[in-house]
């Protein structure tokens, strides 16, 4: 029988909140700690404050075996709990570098509350740099020497514990993970921070902490370079007239490659692989490498994002006064995230060029608003958000689908007839839209 560990979880966002609720269904006891006062009301009141399928479910058996609460209070997360996880945000800066300033404010509010008689076991689940770990185990132990803390190095012990899960399936990756990858220099501490997933039972990497935050680099890295890499090739498969679902089809029955992420589109988004790319870059060129191929895949993958766009000039070159459906607004299905989004450069695009837009996303309409903002004020009538994604046709010359979502696959293909249709993901058969509309897809001649 599990004896539940003792666990606070600083930051309540997709990682966060996601982590902090399967260890406390886990039956381990969890405080979610934020400084958002709001976010932690409604999680207090079981509400869930992303879209996350299965994390209500989840939450709520957590909430009700008591084993997770809420709070703003540092002091109160870090003294009722033995393993720290932070698991606040890493966004970019302008050069493409990890911005860790949230993480850094973490370290001091968590030293602020360490005193002579602790041990603490500090998880870096964010994603931070390569030697972001040793780092804080200096700075960690600067900041408890100068408030008189003997021995800090003693007090407490840093450990990078990487995050491998995809949004809108997060809960499912958590309980089913493919591995746990844990890196310390301590490696009895490593052991014990492993412990928390026993009940799961996965694959477990132990290495130093280092290697540890070089594995979740690679990974995106890699993933995002596949994504890229079919996408090139979709543009080539259309100028020879190939099939690009086809070759990656072929492609993927070799075991060596596998079929993941070999699907062509309108580019990668989200909060994970551009960002990631970009700091490892960022780190590359720090210790004087050139990493010409992931600047590759970044590049290829923002020139991706317009091509609906340039597809669409094809057939209607002057956009002025004309009406745009844009069916998919979230970076990628079963998500409500914005972030990075293909939808947001193809949106601009289209106003840019003088068109009304209108847009349907089953669950990320209100994210939209939010990163829409200045367009909503600067073109009231011409950037609509409709209730459903058939209100979004309703006098619009072309459609754009940006995102997969499985209601778009089956449509009432009638009210497609006559339109421009630009499939960003290759969701619907060609032969059957051509008998509706003017059709064209990513690496489908």
């Amino acid at each position: 029988m599990l004896k539940g560990k003792r666990i606070a979880v600083i930051g309540t966002g997709y990682v966060g909140l996601v982590s902090g609720a399967c260890f406390a269904y886990l039956g381990h006891r969890v405080i979610g700690l934020d400084v958002d006062t709001n976010k932690i009301e409604r999680l207090k009141r079981g509400e869930v404050p992303i879209y996350e399928p299965g994390l209500d479910r989840i939450l709520k058996k957590a909430i009700e075996d008591g084993n997770i609460e809420f709070t703003t209070d540092y002091g109160y997360a870090v003294k009722n709990a033995d393993y720290i996880f932070i698991a606040v945000g890493t966004p970019s800066r302008e050069d493409g570098s990890a911005d860790l300033s949230y993480v850094e404010s973490a370290y001091r509010s968590i030293a602020e509350f360490i005193d002579g008689d602790d041990f603490k076991v500090i998880v870096n689940k964010s994603t931070v740099p390569v030697g972001t770990g040793r780092w804080a185990k200096e700075f960690i132990a600067g900041l408890l020497r100068e408030k008189g803390v003997k021995e800090p190095e003693k007090r407490f012990e840093v450990v990078s514990n990487p995050e491998f899960l995809r949004e809108g399936k997060a809960v499912e990756d958590f309980m089913n993970p493919d591995r746990v990858v844990v890196g310390a220099d301590n490696r009895e501490v490593a052991g014990l921070v492993a412990s928390l997933y026993e009940p799961l039972q996965p694959p477990i990497l132990i290495t130093d902490l280092p290697t540890a935050e070089m594995i979740k680099y690679a990974s995106n890295a890699f993933l995002a370079t596949k994504i890229s890499f079919i996408n090139e090739i979709a543009n080539v498969c259309e100028k020879l007239g190939a099939d690009v679902t086809v070759v990656a089809r072929g492609m993927g029955l070799d075991h060596r490659i596998s079929p993941h992420f070999l699907r062509a589109g309108c580019g990668f988004g989200g909060s994970c692989f551009p960002k990631d790319v970009k700091a490892l870059i960022h780190t590359a060129k720090s210790v004087g490498e050139e990493p010409r191929l992931l600047e590759s895949v970044i590049e290829v993958n923002e020139r991706q994002k317009l091509r609906p766009v340039e597809k669409l000039l094809k057939h209607i070159p002057d956009l002025e006064g004309r009406t745009v459906a844009v069916w998919g607004l979230a970076f990628k299905p079963e998500t409500d995230d914005m972030r990075e989004a293909p939808s947001i450069p193809i949106i601009r695009e289209l106003l840019a060029r003088g068109a009304t837009v209108k847009a349907y996303d089953p669950v990320a309409v209100e994210n939209a608003r939010r990163v829409f903002e200045k367009e909503l004020h600067t073109h009231p009538q011409r950037l609509i958000f409709t209730s459903d994604m058939y209100s979004a046709l309703e006098g619009a010359d072309a459609l754009i689908l940006v995102t997969e979502w499985p209601q778009f696959k089956e449509v009432d293909f009638d009210k497609l007839r006559g339109k421009v249709v630009i499939d960003g993901r290759n969701l619907w058969n060609p032969t059957l839209m051509r008998k509706y509309c003017t059709y064209e897809s990513i690496g489908r001649s």
